[in-house]
């Protein structure tokens, strides 16, 4: 497996794209013999506690095992992911599944293949003296929010389903790793974001916080998932199954050992952050595999009925029917 570092900043993506395009032809074109396909894929953001589902495919084998060769690239948000992996410059993705939804509703030709974390985390870490407990408590509130990251996918969602005209609180547009630190600094009264993700970093520098749930509040949402180019999905398929039952056994893997996975993440990624933070962020998603509509079903499978949520939630409901943003055909079977 090979892992591009550093990611790059917005300003080189033009240039990136024509070198992961060539990434994408070399997975297109047949190889030699007995040879593994390299496949690239791209990152909804800068290296995260779930990702290390993915290096551990790589160490643990599950990869080679697949017959696939790797390339793992950071990103910079999931909007940023979908719009690349349509345009089959990277040819498969890891995204917050309601980004992708939106991506897909406005034609961006991808579709959603697997759910690593159905059970959406998004919402608003607060400081604790704002006292949000409920929508209404944020009018007049500065707000944290990343425009190519999925939390500015679902903020407005979240804002028309709870009454709140726009107008009434006031988005600050940031970089995702510029956030925590606004929060912190008291530059925004709120953050939108991952709960377990944010909320424990804001705490243990000893901030208190207060946190509203979108899902909790009328906006229901798939978290984390994986998306494939529908041209590639069309012409690959055999390599989609490989990729996502090698990338689930690396999920599993991760969720059924935590400590081990967060030290070979450390060791692979060189994340400065607390081990007890990686180990509590996984520890959280380990419980969101599945919601209500999926018990039962295998590890990665997907429920119409939290799509067609989902997708009401967000007022795109009537663009396609459910069946054109995901499907279970590439989730192995238990």
């Amino acid at each position: 497996m090979r892992i591009p570092a550093p990611f790059l900043p917005a300003a080189a993506l033009p240039r990136a794209r024509s070198t992961l395009a060539a990434a994408a032809l070399v997975v297109l074109a047949p190889g030699a013999a007995g040879a593994a396909d390299s496949l690239h894929m791209r990152l909804d953001w800068a290296w995260q506690p779930l990702h290390a589902a993915f290096i551990l495919a790589d160490k643990k084998g599950f990869y080679a095992e697949a017959d696939l060769d790797m390339t793992i690239e950071q990103g910079q948000g999931s909007k940023t992911t979908t719009l690349l992996v349509g345009e089959g410059q990277s040819p498969v993705g890891h995204v917050n599944l309601s980004t992708a939804a939106q991506s897909i509703a406005a034609g961006v030709p991808i579709t959603a293949v697997a759910a690593i974390a159905p059970q959406g985390p998004l919402g608003l870490i607060c400081d604790a003296g704002t006292n949000a407990a409920k929508p209404d408590d944020i009018k007049g509130l500065k707000i944290g929010s990343t425009p190519s990251g999925s939390d500015a996918q679902i903020l407005p969602a979240f804002l028309e389903a709870n009454g709140i005209d726009p107008s009434e609180v006031q988005v600050v547009n940031m970089q995702g790793d510029a956030k925590f630190a606004a929060l912190m600094s008291g530059q925004v009264d709120c953050i939108s974001g991952d709960i377990p993700y944010y909320g424990p970093q804001v705490e243990e520098k000893g901030k208190q916080i207060a946190t509203i749930s979108y899902a909790e509040w009328g906006v229901p949402n798939l978290a984390y998932g994986l998306i494939v180019n529908n041209d590639f999905l069309k012409q690959n398929p055999d390599v989609v199954d490989r990729w996502v039952a090698a990338s689930l056994r690396g999920v599993q893997y991760m969720f059924d050992n935590i400590e081990e996975a967060v030290d070979i993440f450390l060791a692979e990624t060189g994340n400065t952050q607390p081990r007890e933070f990686h180990i509590g962020v996984i520890e959280y998603y380990s419980k969101t595999t599945h919601t209500r509509n999926s018990q039962g079903k295998p590890l990665g499978w997907m429920a119409q009925e939290d799509w067609e949520g989902m997708l009401a939630a967000l007022d795109i409901a009537g663009e396609k029917p459910a069946s054109e943003y995901y499907t279970n055909d590439h989730v192995p079977a238990p």
